[in-house]
C-alpha cells in the first residue's frame, strides 16, 4: 500500500513539474541551458617535486625532500618509486631536507646519527639505532672513544657495536660520508684523504702532495664556498671557479667552470658527488643559476635542476618532460637518454585546492599557466606563448595576450608572434564602432600592519586598436578603483566593477564608454546621473557570440546559478543548474571560469578541468 501511495505522489509531482516548466524553447540559449552537459577535458595529473633525491644502489629505496612554501616534508618509497609515503623523522633533521645514502636493505643515517629503517617507518617513529654511517650492504659503523685507543671504528653486530680496534687517525670532523663499503674523510687544508674499509676493517690515509688547488680558479678561502664530498672511492673539492676530483687510483682531475661562472659567490649552491660525476649548483656573473656536471675530461651544463641523484648510469632528477602526461612535472628517471616519470605522487596541495588557474581552450588545445594540453593525445608540452593573460576570439583567429608578447593562431596549435610591445590587456572586445577596445587591470593588495587584513584595489587604463594587436592608450583614462576590478568589457562599451572589500559599503563604478569615464553606483542609484538604476539592472561576466550576456555564480552547496541576459545591463532570466562535477569551493573561484569561441564554459575544479556543452 505504501509503495502504491508513493507512486501516486510521484506521478502527481511529475505532472506538476512538467506543467511548471517555464523553459522557452523558442530561445536557443534557454534550450541549450535546459540540456547543458559537462565533460572532463583535463585530469589533475600526479605531481612529485623534490629539492633532494636519495636512491639506494639497488634502486628499491628512495627519499624525496619537498618544500611547500617555507616548510619541508620528506617522503620515501620502498618499491622503486611506484608509491610514496610521508617520512617522519625526530631529532635535528626533523622538518629539514634529507640528503643521505640508503643501504640496499632500506637503512639510512640522519645528520645527528639516528638510524631509520624504511621498512619500518611509522608516524611519530624515532630512530631504531644510532650510527655514524651505513654501507650499501647495510653494515652500521659507529665512531666512538675506545679508552686509550681514542677514536675507534665500531661495527654493529645484531644490535651491539663491537670494536674493530682500528683507530681513526684523522679528526672526525673530516668525515664526508659512507659509500659502497667504505667511509671517506678529507682534510682539505692539509691535503689528506682517508678511507675506512668496513669489509677488511682497515683505515688508510694518504697525503696528496701533488694536489694543486691553484689549477682551479678562486682562492678557496671561504668555508661557505668550499664544498667537499666522497662517493665510491672518489673525493671532490669545489670552490669559486671549479671542481677537483680525486679518483680511487689517486689521479687528480681539474675542472674550471666556464668564464661567466668563475665568480666569487660559487659554489654556495652546493655540490653532489656520485662516483666520478660531480654536480655543482652555480651562478653566472648576472646571478642566473645553472647546474653543471664535471666528469671524465669535461664540465658540461645539464637541463635539470639540483635535485639529482645518480646510481650507476641511471639519473634521477626533478622536472618536466615535454609531451609527457604530467602538468607540473615530477621525479624523472633517465636511462640511456630515455626519460620517464616515476609513478609516485607526493600529494602536492595546489593553491586553494586548484591546480590550473584559468584554462583557455582553443580548438583541441587547453592552455593553463605555461603549459599546453593536447586534449586528443592527453600530453602536456611547454606553451609556445608562455602564460596567457587573456584571450580574444576574433572571428577565425584567436589572439593571446601574454607577458612575452601578443600571439595569433587559427588552429590553436601553431602561433605567430605579432608583437612584443605592451600592453597585455586583461579585458578585450571589438566594439560596435568597429574598433578594438581593451582595459589593463593591475591588482594591488594592501596588508594592514596591525590586523593583517587585506584590502584590494585595481589600477585601470583604457586602450584602443585598429587590429587588436597594436594598442594606443586613451588619454585621461587611467584610474584606480577599490575591489578586484571588472570581469567584462562588452561590445557596447559597458564595464562594471564593485568594491567587495570587507567592511565596504558596496559602492560600484559603471562605464558606458569602454572604461574611459566612470559613473558612481550606490544603493540602486546612479550617483553621477543622480537617478535610480533601471528596473532589472544587472551586469554580466561573459558575452556570447549570439549577443546574449551571461553570468555564473556557484552556491555553497555546489549548485550553479546562471543568468542569461538580453543586454549588458539587464533583461535577465535566472536558472539554477546541477553540475556533474565536484563544485566544492567553486563559489569562491568563479573568476577562473573562461569561455570558448563556441560559447562553451571551461571550469577549473578540484577534480580536473571540465567543459560545458555550447549554450548558443
Amino acid at each position: 500500500m505504501y509503495k502504491k501511495l508513493w507512486f501516486i505522489c510521484l506521478f502527481i509531482f511529475t505532472l506538476s513539474f512538467v506543467a511548471c516548466d517555464t523553459t522557452d524553447d523558442s530561445d536557443p540559449t534557454q534550450g541549450s541551458l535546459a540540456n547543458i552537459s559537462f565533460k572532463k577535458i583535463m585530469e589533475l595529473s600526479p605531481f612529485a617535486a623534490a629539492e633532494n633525491i636519495s636512491v639506494s644502489p639497488n634502486e628499491k629505496y628512495m627519499i624525496f625532500s619537498y618544500r611547500e612554501n617555507t616548510s619541508v616534508k620528506n617522503y620515501y618509497s620502498k618499491d622503486g618509486g611506484e608509491s610514496v609515503q610521508e617520512l617522519f623523522i625526530y631529532g635535528n633533521d626533523k622538518d629539514k631536507p634529507i640528503q643521505t645514502n640508503i643501504s640496499n636493505n632500506g637503512l639510512f643515517v640522519t645528520s645527528d646519527g639516528g638510524v631509520y629503517d624504511l621498512n619500518n617507518i611509522r608516524s611519530g617513529s624515532a630512530a631504531v639505532h644510532y650510527a655514524t654511517g651505513v654501507t650499501d650492504s647495510g653494515k652500521l659503523i659507529y665512531i666512538q672513544n675506545d679508552g686509550a685507543n681514542g677514536k675507534t671504528f665500531f661495527i654493529d653486530n645484531n644490535g651491539t657495536y663491537e670494536s674493530t680496534g682500528v683507530q681513526l687517525t684523522m679528526n672526525e670532523d673530516y668525515y664526508l660520508g659512507t659509500s659502497g663499503e667504505k667511509m671517506g674523510f678529507f682534510d682539505s687544508y692539509n691535503r689528506v684523504i682517508g678511507e675506512f674499509d668496513v669489509a677488511t676493517k682497515t683505515f688508510t690515509q694518504t697525503t696528496l702532495t701533488n694536489l694543486n688547488y691553484s689549477q682551479v680558479y678562486g682562492n678557496g678561502l671561504s668555508r661557505n664556498k668550499v664544498k667537499t664530498a666522497y662517493s665510491y672511492g672518489h673525493f671532490a673539492y669545489a670552490k669559486e671557479g671549479g671542481v677537483i676530483i680525486i679518483t680511487p687510483s689517486k689521479e687528480i682531475r681539474y675542472y674550471n667552470y666556464p668564464a661567466d661562472y668563475q665568480i666569487w659567490q660559487n659554489t654556495e649552491g652546493g655540490m653532489k658527488l656520485f662516483g666520478d660525476h660531480a654536480y655543482v649548483n652555480i651562478f653566472d656573473r648576472w646571478g642566473a643559476k645553472k647546474v653543471y656536471v664535471a666528469s671524465g675530461t669535461t664540465v658540461e651544463p645539464v637541463d635539470h635542476d639540483f635535485a639529482v641523484c645518480r646510481v650507476g648510469e641511471t639519473t634521477y632528477t626533478q622536472g618536466f618532460i615535454e609531451n609527457g602526461d604530467r602538468f607540473r612535472g615530477g621525479i624523472i628517471k633517465t636511462v640511456n637518454a630515455r626519460l620517464e616519470y616515476l609513478p609516485l605522487d607526493m600529494g602536492y596541495k595546489y593553491p586553494s585546492g586548484y591546480m590550473f588557474g584559468k584554462t583557455y581552450l582553443v580548438g583541441d588545445y587547453a592552455y593553463a599557466e605555461d603549459k599546453v594540453f593536447d586534449t586528443k593525445s592527453g600530453k602536456y608540452a611547454t606553451s609556445p606563448t608562455g602564460e596567457i593573460t587573456s584571450i580574444f576570439y576574433d572571428g577565425g583567429r584567436t589572439i593571446a595576450y601574454t607577458e612575452s608578447g601578443t600571439y595569433t593562431t587559427v588552429n590553436g596549435r601553431d602561433w605567430n608572434l605579432e608583437t612584443t610591445d605592451k600592453p597585455a590587456p586583461e579585458l578585450v572586445t571589438k566594439g560596435t564602432d568597429g574598433i578594438y577596445h581593451a582595459l589593463t587591470v593591475h591588482l594591488k593588495v594592501y596588508v594592514s600592519p596591525g590586523t593583517q587584513a587585506r584590502t584590494y584595489s585595481v589600477d585601470l587604463k583604457a586602450y584602443t586598436s585598429n587590429n587588436g594587436i597594436n594598442w594606443t592608450e586613451v588619454p585621461g583614462s587611467a584610474t584606480s578603483h577599490s575591489g578586484y576590478g571588472p570581469r567584462l568589457i562588452s561590445s557596447d562599451g559597458v564595464v562594471y566593477t564593485k568594491d567587495t572589500n570587507a567592511g565596504s559599503i558596496g559602492s560600484a563604478k559603471l562605464s558606458e564608454d569602454y572604461g574611459v569615464s566612470w559613473q558612481g553606483i550606490l544603493n540602486g542609484r546612479n550617483l553621477t546621473k543622480d537617478e535610480p538604476l533601471p528596473d532589472g539592472f544587472k551586469t554580466s561576466q561573459f558575452e556570447l557570440t549570439s549577443g546574449k550576456f551571461v553570468s555564473i555564480v556557484f552556491e555553497f552547496s555546489g549548485e550553479m546559478g546562471i543568468s542569461v541576459c538580453d543586454s549588458s545591463t539587464g533583461g535577465c532570466t535566472d536558472q539554477v543548474l546541477q553540475v556533474s562535477f565536484d563544485a566544492s569551493d567553486m563559489y569562491t573561484h568563479d573568476e577562473e571560469i573562461t569561455l570558448t569561441a563556441n560559447d562553451e564554459f571551461v571550469f577549473n575544479t578540484l577534480d580536473g578541468i571540465y567543459l560545458s556543452s555550447s549554450i548558443r
